[in-house]
């Protein structure tokens, strides 16, 4: 890439001699695509999913994509957006480990001249200049509001205890989704609510499951996420004798964020109640803005629509870590999880 850039230099140099200066610029300005690194936290189905969509896009775009992935490191993803920087590329478009510890990079970035980008996640505690992600507190409203349909029929009225097993909480999408969740279930003073963190690791789902279902009666969980938490959740209740359908009168309710394609057929054979089913293969939109803004144009405030999609239409705001654009989350329960738009069906 370095050699492409000297070579591209030394082009101009000589073009130069003996053609104006801005037909030297225009003609550089064709022949050299953008570069686009983007930093991945992961890569599980969920992430990869992303990643296919992007990489995708940016071939559409003719953009050459540098990719990284920290391992749930963010350290490790620090280290590989300095690695971006130094490589001069034209943006970088990141998914936050963490999304505070990430603002070192932001900053490194925005005095190299090089804008930065949120797909999925963004950041908390300094400004970028757009993201594009679901909206992590519609889902966390869902799931409560699941919770508490399942509990009122049951007892009557709504009334019990619900047990949240959050992601990393270090991530802002798992804070917001938890703050949706928080606030809808503070509307009813009968449902207790123990909520355990995960940091998004399998192993932490199932032992917090077999920890609390294990010592007293728990009538729901909600998960933060189905791409990890299912099988582990599944399992544990199982190994504690547990585990029954949907409509058993034992059932535990069960919902979870992303509609994976685990999540999905955990509807389908019974096990689990509903998934609030994310766009993220729909949000390589954030790259249009990102053309936008490289090509000199400016995003503004007001409303996306994309014919067809689950999530449109959607708001284009200004947050207090820049641009916002928010893709509604999709319930989905045995009625709907076979549409062929839910990413868990591609």
């Amino acid at each position: 890439m370095k050699k492409l850039y000297m070579l591209l230099l030394l082009a101009a140099v000589l073009l130069s001699a003996c053609q104006p200066q801005t037909e030297v610029e225009v003609e550089v300005e064709r022949t050299t695509p953008i570069t686009l690194c983007i930093l991945h936290p992961e890569m599980n189905a969920f992430h990869a999913s992303i990643s296919h969509a992007v990489t995708q896009k940016g071939g559409e775009l003719n953009w050459w994509i540098v990719p990284y992935t920290a391992g749930v490191d963010a350290a490790l993803q620090l280290n590989q957006m300095e690695n971006c920087v130094a490589l001069g590329v034209d943006a970088i478009l990141i998914t936050p480990v963490d999304a505070q510890s990430i603002c070192a990079g932001v900053r490194k970035a925005e005095e190299a001249g090089i804008p930065v980008y949120g797909i999925d996640r963004s950041t908390v505690g300094c400004e970028i200049n757009m993201t594009v992600q679901a909206d992590n507190e519609m889902a966390g409203r869902q799931g409560a509001q699941g919770a508490i349909n399942f509990l009122t029929e049951k007892n009557g009225e709504p009334r019990g205890t619900v047990l949240e097993l959050q992601g990393d909480m270090a991530s802002n999408v798992a804070q917001l989704r938890n703050k949706g969740f928080k606030e809808e279930m503070a509307k009813y003073p009968d449902v207790v609510v123990i909520s355990k963190p995960t940091e998004w690791d399998q192993d932490k789902f199932y032992r917090n499951t077999l920890d609390v279902v294990g010592s007293q009666p728990i009538d729901a969980i909600f998960s933060h996420t189905d791409v990890i938490g299912t099988t582990p959740i599944i399992s544990a209740l199982d190994q504690l004798g547990l585990l029954y359908q949907v409509g058993h009168p034992d059932h535990s309710w069960y919902g979870a964020v992303d509609g994976s394609p685990t999540g999905l057929q955990a509807i389908r054979d019974g096990w689990q109640d509903e998934s609030y089913s994310q766009p993220n293969t729909d949000t390589p939109i954030v790259l249009d803005y990102v053309k936008l803004e490289l090509e000199g144009g400016e995003i503004k405030e007001g409303i996306y629509e994309l014919e067809g999609a689950l999530w449109s239409p959607a708001t284009i705001y200004m947050a207090d870590n820049g641009w916002m654009m928010l893709l509604a989350t999709t319930i989905v329960t045995p009625e709907n999880v076979d549409d062929a738009r839910l990413w868990g069906n591609g």
